[in-house]
């Protein structure tokens, strides 16, 4: 189209109307002439272009009127045409039937550049693109310049590039697509190769753990058993060291019983036994463990409880562990002088307990973290413990189909909020 907008600027619309209206005596006068001579620049200027030439409208829109083009008989000197002869060739007046031409038929290369789609002929591939001649006012056109370019050649270049590059991209998807199947069955079974290796090594923990529970358990007896004096009297030395023996066996008991559960819950295995658990009782029991270590620390412990708490179907170990290490972590998490808050309630055949701090809090980046094994928040790391903890609690609760969540604002303190189902029986009596 380009091409075709810068050829009709070399002609004026009033001046192909004259040799519209003069017919074939036009092509003696050098008016024609001077237009074919322009006609024939415009074809040297590109060696592919095929035709180039001029058409007029007529009364039918559908018929076009050959004014001249770049081969016209008229100019061969071999030929001395004087206008008597007649030929085959185009000659002005020559009528051609443009219907099948949508940018001819509809008008459209008279006000504007316009092409018509690609067609083949005997001697290749051909692009016809269209450009109105305007007169010196610009107003809209009669005539417009015609261009045909030979795109064969083009179009075989691009073949013979496009094919080889489409070929090539084909190639490289399937490769990738190879490589992303490849990659996929490598890493599952990688994956499969950890998660059984990690599962080998609970199993191994597990089984290290319940081998390690009953010497240890021995030793405690034992110590047991020699600060009673079933050995004879201790002087005060002594029954100091053996104080302090029994301490660190004592921790080392919860330890490995810490680290055995842990394993269970990682291998699914965790036994729950439900039985009749006086829930006063067992809160009572828990506290008094409690309440001394937060009297150590000078903190406040505030605990909300009902006056009579029932008796439910549930596991009191499971339910000891977490709520044992939910009180201990608050307890060793707030500083001295700090509160820390436990409020029990029963409501719709569940256990409702929240355990709440006002110690240093969960950073806000690291809570997604804070129930996986082993994890610790990088703000208490210089306190002593395993992060085995919160994993613990979360999964006894879990286990007897709980459940245990959190909110926490660094420096401000943290609330633990569990739930647990107490079984019919329980909820009968809360009814009551």
């Amino acid at each position: 189209m380009s091409i075709s907008s810068t050829a009709s600027l070399l002609f004026d619309e009033r001046q192909i109307d004259t040799l519209y209206d003069m017919g074939e005596d036009s092509t003696t006068t050098q008016l024609y002439k001077d237009t074919v001579l322009k006609l024939r620049r415009i074809k040297r200027f590109n060696p592919d272009i095929r035709y180039v030439y001029i058409f007029h409208k007529t009364d039918d829109p559908s018929i076009f009127a050959f004014v001249a083009d770049a081969d016209v008989i008229a100019l061969r000197k071999d030929l001395a045409y004087t206008g008597e002869a007649q030929d085959e060739s185009d000659f002005p007046g020559t009528e051609y039937d443009v219907s099948d031409s949508p940018s001819l038929f509809d008008g459209d290369a008279f006000t504007r550049p316009a092409i018509d789609d690609l067609y083949q002929d005997e001697w290749g591939y051909i692009f016809s693109s269209y450009a109105p001649i305007h007169d010196s006012q610009g107003e809209v056109s009669n005539a417009i310049v015609g261009i045909d370019v030979d795109v064969t050649q083009y179009l075989n270049d691009v073949y013979a590039i496009l094919i080889p590059f489409i070929a090539f991209v084909v190639t490289i998807l399937v490769l990738l697509g190879l490589m992303t199947y490849l990659l996929v069955r490598i890493w599952g079974s990688r994956v499969n190769f950890l998660r059984d290796l990690d599962r080998q090594k609970d199993e191994l923990i597990s089984i290290v753990s319940h081998q390690l529970a009953t010497p240890v358990t021995s030793v405690k007896w034992y110590l047991e058993m020699l600060l009673d004096g079933d050995s004879g009297e201790l002087n005060e030395e002594q029954k100091k060291q053996l104080m302090t023996m029994q301490g660190v066996t004592e921790d080392l008991v919860d330890l490995v019983g810490m680290i055995l559960d842990v394993s269970r819950i990682q291998l699914g295995r965790m036994k729950v036994d439900r039985a009749d658990l006086d829930l006063g009782t067992f809160f009572n029991e828990v506290l008094a463990v409690i309440e001394p270590k937060a009297a150590m620390k000078k903190q406040q412990f505030i605990k909300a409880l009902p006056k009579a708490l029932l008796t439910a179907q549930l596991d009191k170990r499971l339910m000891r562990m977490t709520l044992e290490n939910l009180l201990s972590n608050a307890v060793k998490y707030t500083p001295e002088g700090g509160k820390v808050e436990l409020t029990v309630t029963v409501k719709d055949k569940m256990l409702h307990y929240e355990v709440k701090d006002s110690g240093c809090g969960i950073p806000k980046e690291e809570q997604g973290k804070i129930f996986g094994k082993l994890f610790r928040a990088t703000n208490v790391r210089n306190v002593d413990g395993n992060g085995l903890g919160l994993f613990a609690a979360k999964g006894a609760a879990e286990a007897q189909g709980g459940k245990v969540w959190f909110t926490s604002e660094s420096k401000k303190g943290t609330t633990f909020y569990v739930e647990v189902p107490i079984g019919e029986a329980a909820a009968e009596q809360a009814g009551k």
